[in-house]
């Protein structure tokens, strides 16, 4: 999975929305991520690239009596100590929509080449090595991808074998199934609520695409 040479750094100033009008810091380099995300003397949360593991992210769709009247991106990070970095924005009445998309998708091209990019070409280099690696609810061994499909009232593991296995990207969720049982062996993962989804899609789709090419 080659990166390409991208070098945009954000820093740009962001408004959470007409409650929080603060102007708060968002600041993406090679080496960390900075954002003023809380207030008082500590506002300032600083993630160093060798502390960074986790994202999420997505768009919350805000109601109101009857109808969606703005929406919400939120994007979270988390680090090896378990602490949790929130951005996120608002727009109401399709005020700046266009303008708060184009900020996310800078913001998650940015995570992507600087971070997480490079840890999906360090778990797909381990999977070749023969070692099994675990992203969220799912497995990959060199010979399945064991599925946990984490159901309300309780969690059970479906193993998949690789060449059973199939894949569907969505909008807000990746959808891993058997293609000989699929309306029994299945599991999804939303881009939004599990964490590193487009890290595991990157590299089950690297993965299949390879043993398509042999």
């Amino acid at each position: 999975m080659p990166q390409e040479d991208y070098t945009n750094e954000i820093d740009v100033h962001i408004r959470r929305g007409p409650i929080d009008r603060k102007q708060r810091q968002l600041i993406i380099t090679l080496d960390l991520i900075r954002f003023e995300d809380k207030n008082g003397s500590e506002a300032i949360t600083t993630f160093d690239k060798s502390e960074i593991c986790e994202y999420r992210y997505g768009i919350k769709w805000i109601r109101g009596f009857k109808f969606t009247v703005g929406r919400e991106y939120v994007i979270f990070i988390r680090n090896s100590s378990g602490q949790t970095l929130k951005i996120s924005f608002k727009t109401f009445y399709g005020i700046k929509k266009e303008e708060y998309h184009k900020l996310s998708n800078d913001i998650l091209t940015a995570l992507w080449y600087f971070f997480f990019g490079q840890m999906a070409n360090e778990y797909y280099a381990n999977f070749k090595k023969g070692i099994d690696i675990t992203i969220g609810r799912a497995t990959l061994t060199k010979k399945a991808v064991i599925v946990d499909e984490g159901g309300i009232l309780k969690s059970e593991k479906k193993t998949i074998p690789w060449e059973h296995l199939e894949i569907k990207d969505y909008h807000t969720y990746l959808a891993i199934y058997s293609s000989i049982d699929a309306s029994k062996t299945h599991a999804t993962f939303s881009y939004l609520k599990d964490w590193n989804t487009v890290i595991l899609h990157s590299i089950v789709k690297t993965i299949l695409d390879n043993r398509k090419v042999k």
